[in-house]
């Protein structure tokens, strides 16, 4: 998987500031929030199963946050975008392949 691109963005319905990740893909949604647990210090929260994707809803440095998958967008949403702002810059600021997942070639060890 390439790196991945954390942008700014707002959501079209609520407004609420955004960060989209391009390139996505389904496993990018679990590691980007565990690392936002761990780094936020809040719990896992409960996932909901959409249709086609999940969502995650979580209080995120004292903002409502929602993170979003389907089969179109990855998105993490919060209702302060100073928050947004904040996070924004921390995803940024890791290291290219932080959410790449190296797959072994076969017979590697």
């Amino acid at each position: 998987m390439p790196a991945i691109r954390f942008l700014p963005n707002r959501w079209s319905g609520n407004q609420w500031p955004c960060i989209d990740a391009e390139p996505f893909d389904g496993s990018l949604f679990l590691r980007l929030l565990a690392h936002l647990a761990a780094t936020y210090r809040f719990p896992p929260p409960p996932l909901t199963d959409l249709l086609d994707g999940y969502a995650a809803d979580f209080k995120l440095a004292g903002a409502d946050a929602t993170l979003h998958y389907d089969n179109w967008s990855l998105s993490l949403a919060c209702r302060s975008e100073a928050v947004r702002d904040q996070v924004l810059a921390d995803l940024t600021a890791l290291p290219p392949a932080y959410f790449s997942v190296e797959t072994p070639s076969p017979g590697v060890h």
